[in-house]
């Protein structure tokens, strides 16, 4: 898990790094991302399941952005928050962070109603790369510690 947290708060240094220096990638870095990072290492999910979650936080975020482009009211927060809780509920994984980056629109301004869908499904595969080195990471690891296992029980024979 040590390793795990590392790759991941390095992972989102170097996200929240591209948004303050570049302004195109602005989007890239968002608070719920944080919450998406610990989501995914407390949790084994297999690869069918973490595509769910992406595809959900996607089709939420880009609800949302649609919702609010055509009213920016109390209505369309309660219709994203509905039309989201309905799609956690279809995937069958508690998934809070994907409510949160839908009701992003709702307190940061957008560009236009693509970027936030496309900047969370970036982010997310992103996320999903780091932590699949960080499995590496873990398994060499492993490899390492039970290498030196094996040495210190030769040696003491």
């Amino acid at each position: 898990m040590l390793i795990k947290s590392a790759v991941i708060c390095s992972y989102l240094l170097v996200a929240y790094w591209l948004s303050s220096h570049f302004g195109i990638l602005k989007m890239c870095f968002y608070p719920t991302l944080g919450a998406f990072s610990y989501f995914f290492i407390s949790r084994s999910l297999n690869k069918n399941e973490a595509s769910k979650v992406v595809a959900a936080a996607v089709a939420a975020s880009a609800a949302g952005s649609m919702f609010h482009l055509l009213s920016p009211g109390p209505l369309a927060f309660l219709l994203t928050c509905i039309l989201t809780i309905a799609i956690i509920q279809f995937i069958k994984i508690q998934a809070a962070p994907i409510l949160a980056v839908a009701l992003i629109p709702f307190f940061a301004p957008l560009p236009t109603v693509w970027t936030l869908p496309v900047f969370v499904c970036g982010s997310l595969i992103g996320l999903l790369g780091a932590l699949k080195v960080s499995n590496g990471l873990e398994a060499v690891w492993a490899m390492v510690r039970v290498g030196a296992k094996a040495e210190t029980k030769a040696a003491d024979l």
